[in-house]
């Protein structure tokens, strides 16, 4: 009889003969998973707890990620998860449809009711989808809105939350309006005040991200939604980078759509997203991919989540996930972030040759650095931490790093050197 532990030593050796590292797939399929650092050593050793907290990653001991902004790193606990699903969904033991995208299984209804949780809003407010793109998209296409209508967005929107509108201006004559704001901002007033002046009765929608994604701004995203519902208008946040990088409640926030990427800050599977649609609005959103029950409003948002054949296997991962953040603690999650960033920081203003394009204050800005030449470009810099290894993102005109729980000091320092060894040759 074939157990469990020698089906995955054989596959891990399998995963070898495909050209994996074996020592990777001998992390994931078969080792026992490495024990997590005990909770009291984060109070009488935090650099040590972190320390031994990067065990739960397969990050590569040769190289420095410092762009988790773009995709997170999965640890291992989320990818066993992810891969034991996979692999009992081929067995096709479970009854009905073992895929998402169809009906709302046990594990689906799980994870929804821990989402709920986590944000602060109703199970039926929320649909899973398969990260912000879509969730966007969702938003700008499900809602009737005529030429003349008019969006208001910000000059740092990221394409996956800024094209869709696009597209609806170039199809359907709908006009956009770009909120320029100050790199770096002084105050929330004068960011609601740049929103304010652009406002006009034809607004329809104000469509921002949370943080954005070119220089990590956090935007004070409830004064905004706030703004928009006394002038009668919706709002729409783009939260891919605010899901694990930042405390959501989004009862609070009082916006009307939310949009986020688990990938990123939550170190969810690569293919998850979640979209939250107020109560409010859910029978006057369009769904954006129509399968069967597109027009079934008793599903609530998981009407949304009807997408046809997908990964059931990315949303357990996305559960274990969510799990894995539960147990090591929002609170301490978002002052280790915030801690590594305010170390980039530093590094970054011992340079006049440099200029941080996110704000001073605190509230302004959470795991993502962003920064800008004075004059000339970054293209030393680009080059010194290629050389080195350091994947950072951005290029020549601007660079922005983002820092999480699994970076550590040494790799501050090592960032730190490549700027002075760029920067004084």
């Amino acid at each position: 009889m074939i157990t469990r532990r020698s089906f995955m030593q054989g596959a891990a050796l399998g995963a070898a003969w495909l050209g994996l590292p074996l020592n990777a797939a001998k992390q994931v399929l078969a080792d026992a998973p490495p024990p997590m650092p005990p909770r009291q050593l984060l109070d009488h050793d935090p650099d040590r707890y972190w320390e031994q907290l990067r065990r739960q990653w397969l990050l590569a001991p040769n190289q420095i990620n410092l762009n988790c902004g773009s995709v997170g790193c999965t640890p291992l606990p989320v990818l066993r998860a992810t891969i034991d699903h996979l692999l009992s969904c081929e067995e096709f033991r479970e009854p009905g449809y073992p895929w998402f995208g169809y009906e709302e299984k046990p594990v689906i209804r799980q994870l929804r009711d821990a989402l709920a949780g986590f944000l602060h809003c109703k199970r039926d407010e929320l649909a899973l989808v398969r990260n912000a793109t879509e969730a966007n998209n969702i938003v700008c296409h499900g809602l009737d809105l005529k030429p003349g209508d008019e969006v208001v967005l910000t000059d740092q929107e990221h394409a996956g939350g800024r094209c869709c509108w696009e597209q609806r201006a170039a199809r359907h004559g709908i006009k956009l309006r770009f909120v320029t704001l100050p790199r770096p901002p002084a105050t929330t007033d004068d960011i609601l005040a740049r929103f304010s002046q652009l406002l006009t009765p034809q607004t329809r929608v104000l469509a921002f991200s949370h943080i954005t994604s070119p220089t990590g701004l956090v935007l004070p995203a409830k004064e905004l939604c706030r703004l928009a519902r006394d002038h009668g208008i919706l709002s729409h946040v783009d939260g891919a980078h605010a899901i694990g990088q930042i405390d959501l409640n989004l009862q609070d926030l009082g916006c009307d759509f939310y949009a986020t990427s688990p990938h990123k800050w939550l170190l969810a599977p690569k293919g998850t997203g979640t979209l939250f649609v107020r109560e409010e609005h859910l029978d006057r959103l369009w769904v954006h991919t129509a399968s069967g029950n597109w027009n079934n409003m008793a599903l609530k948002a998981y009407r949304f989540s009807n997408l046809g054949t997908s990964n059931l296997s990315v949303i357990v991962g996305l559960k274990a996930a969510l799990d894995f953040y539960q147990q090591i603690g929002p609170a301490c999650i978002y002052k280790r972030i915030h801690e590594m960033a305010g170390r980039i920081r530093d590094q970054v203003k011992r340079y006049r040759q440099l200029r941080l394009v996110n704000a001073n204050a605190e509230r302004f800005y959470a795991g993502l650095v962003s920064f800008e030449p004075e004059q000339g470009d970054l293209k030393d810099i680009v080059a010194e931490c290629a050389t080195r290894k350091i994947r950072i993102s951005g290029g020549a005109k601007r660079i922005r790093i983002a820092t999480h729980i699994f970076t550590q000091l040494s790799e501050i320092q090592a960032f730190g050197d490549a700027l002075s060894n760029s920067l004084s040759s």
